[in-house]
């Protein structure tokens, strides 16, 4: 631990110089303007100042920026398991761009607002969400990695940077005012996403960036990706929530290609069937999943509602949820899955939505 804070001290000298602007310029994006992203937040929410970041903040922006360098396999920390914390080699900020801090790409800007004690209910892990737990969530899924220690020093430097970027909630607004907090939604596609298409879209918009092979562009010298690896084993988990198309498709319809996307202006984006056809083409490859994750949804919720009746319709490893019985959506293990791993994969997901309405309704739940 202690070679670990020796390794970040250059970062937060330059953090607390006010030097570094909160989005690392050099991410291989062109969007990480502090001053265009404070025009979209306006006037709920304005990115602080840089000169104002503790010296655990501006670690846990080192973490975030470069995860794979200090927690990955080429580093000296291992869980108890004997495992890396980090299993591939992104870093957080490969989805949560500019260092957490550009809207529409998912930030971390009301994290601690919007996770604060007692948390969040979420079905999938069965879990209460406090900002910790949604770390480690990213960690063990995103990153196909081991949970960080509550008490560990990464996890108070990582906690105390979203912390920090809470701090500039304007007076007179609550988090929930703030615009831009996650991908920006999209309907669902009417038909099943086409991957074929999708490496067609691929190949004329995204290749340039993250090469023909999707293995992107990787900065030895400095352990992480300039252009983040989207299929093999250093990209995203397949249990994370990329690794459902209908997270992947808001993603990559929201910022991408990063040097065409403003966020101030929807007309720059590409269609909406563009985007779910190549986060089809995405998802068509392989990813990082470990088995234990079969079991998410399993458990009750605290409102006595079975998890498993709010699945995400496009998690698709684990297709055999909700079987079929007689027509009707049943948990019970004997009866054969009511749709398939394709359709779970590329939808429509329409159809699976409707049998868990159903599902729930039958039994008292909206």
């Amino acid at each position: 631990m202690k070679n670990l804070r020796l390794s970040l001290l250059a970062a937060v000298v330059l953090a607390l110089t006010g030097v570094a602007s909160l989005a690392h310029a050099n991410d291989g994006d062109s969007a990480t303007n502090p001053a265009w992203f404070n025009t979209f937040y306006a006037p709920a929410y304005q990115l602080p100042s840089a000169a104002a970041m503790s010296s655990s903040a501006a670690r846990g922006k080192e973490l975030v920026h470069s995860t794979y360098k200090y927690l990955g396999a080429e580093s000296a920390f291992r869980a108890s398991n004997g495992r890396p914390y980090v299993g591939n080699k992104l870093a957080c900020t490969n989805c949560h761009l500019g260092d957490g801090t550009q809207p529409n790409a998912s930030p971390f800007v009301v994290v601690t607002q919007k996770y604060a004690p007692p948390g969040i209910f979420n079905s999938r892990s069965n879990t209460m969400l406090d900002v910790p737990n949604r770390i480690n969530s990213c960690v063990e899924r995103s990153l196909a990695g081991e949970a960080l220690p509550r008490d560990s020093e990464w996890m108070k430097d990582m906690v105390a940077y979203m912390e920090f970027l809470g701090t500039g909630i304007q007076p007179g607004y609550t988090f929930k005012q703030v615009p831009g907090q996650e991908y920006p939604k999209m309907a669902l596609l009417t038909r099943a996403a086409n991957p074929v298409r999708g490496q067609e879209i691929f190949h004329d918009r995204c290749k340039s960036c993250h090469e023909d092979d999707g293995q992107g562009t990787w900065n030895d010298q400095q352990k992480r990706y300039d252009i983040p690896a989207l299929w093999g084993n250093n990209s995203f988990g397949l249990m994370s929530g990329m690794g459902r198309l209908a997270t992947a498709a808001t993603m990559v319809w929201g910022t991408m290609p990063r040097d065409k996307v403003n966020a101030m202006d929807v007309a720059t984006r590409m269609s909406e069937e563009d985007a779910w056809d190549v986060a089809a083409y995405l998802l068509s490859n392989s990813h990082p999943f470990y088995q234990r994750y079969v079991q998410d949804w399993s458990g009750t919720g605290p409102d006595g509602m079975p998890n498993w009746l709010r699945k995400a319709s496009s998690a698709s490893y684990d297709f055999t949820m909700p079987r079929s019985s007689f027509g009707a959506a049943t948990d019970d293990p004997s009866k054969p899955p009511m749709f398939s791993k394709t359709q779970h994969t590329y939808g429509p997901f329409q159809p699976i939505e409707a049998a868990l309405k159903a599902a729930r309704n039958a039994r008292g739940f909206p």
